[in-house]
């Protein structure tokens, strides 16, 4: 039986969102498909290259946003369409920390996130640090995110408690997901042009 890289990408992400990272390999995406293992290296040379491929799709399926004059809105609705779509695979942040950015449209939107951060100010010498920063709040909110969406109530309200009740503001808020990461890009793109203002 013949197969694609993109039919491998598309058990993978089956696989992702069933079973979890733990239990993708290239064994079970060779089962899933009903070929032998060898078969999977003649289009990829590993886990990670398969990790690198799904992240690839899912930037291709990625809804980015029309330009905008504005820059700091810009780039507030490029990490809204960021978080939707890793919103959309199980362990998505998994598969973005365990492969290369080394692939054209994932490349493109680092490209297009990087020339958008300058046009905000931030010097040049930093870019790769305020680059950094903005997807690593963006995978960790989402990391987050989907831990509290899946813990119980009972489980909140323990740990809660195990804090003190004027600590609970450390692990539950009345904010809603949406309001939570706005305010976190409120930090950061406040940070971000106060450097206009350092020397």
């Amino acid at each position: 039986m013949s197969i694609t890289k993109q039919a491998i990408v598309g058990a993978s992400i089956t696989i992702l969102n069933r079973e979890g990272i733990d239990n993708l390999s290239m064994r079970t995406i060779a089962k899933a498909l009903d070929v032998k293992a060898a078969a999977l290296y003649n289009h990829v040379s590993g886990k990670q290259e398969l990790l690198g491929a799904v992240a690839e799709h899912m930037c291709t399926v990625c809804t980015l946003p029309e330009p905008m004059d504005d820059p700091l809105e810009y780039l507030m609705s490029m990490c809204h369409a960021y978080r939707v779509m890793l919103l959309t695979v199980r362990d998505s942040t998994l598969v973005f920390e365990n492969s290369h950015p080394n692939t054209p449209q994932r490349a493109g939107i680092i490209r297009l996130m990087s020339d958008t951060i300058l046009q905000l100010g931030v010097k040049w010498e930093n870019l790769m640090t305020a680059s950094n920063m903005m997807n690593n709040y963006v995978l960790s909110f989402v990391a987050d995110e989907i831990r509290f969406r899946k813990q119980s109530p009972e489980a909140t309200q323990e740990f809660a408690e195990m804090l003190g009740m004027d600590k609970r503001p450390i692990f539950i808020s009345e904010r809603g997901f949406d309001e939570q990461f706005d305010y976190g890009l409120c930090v950061l793109f406040a940070g971000m042009k106060a450097e206009q203002s350092i020397k």
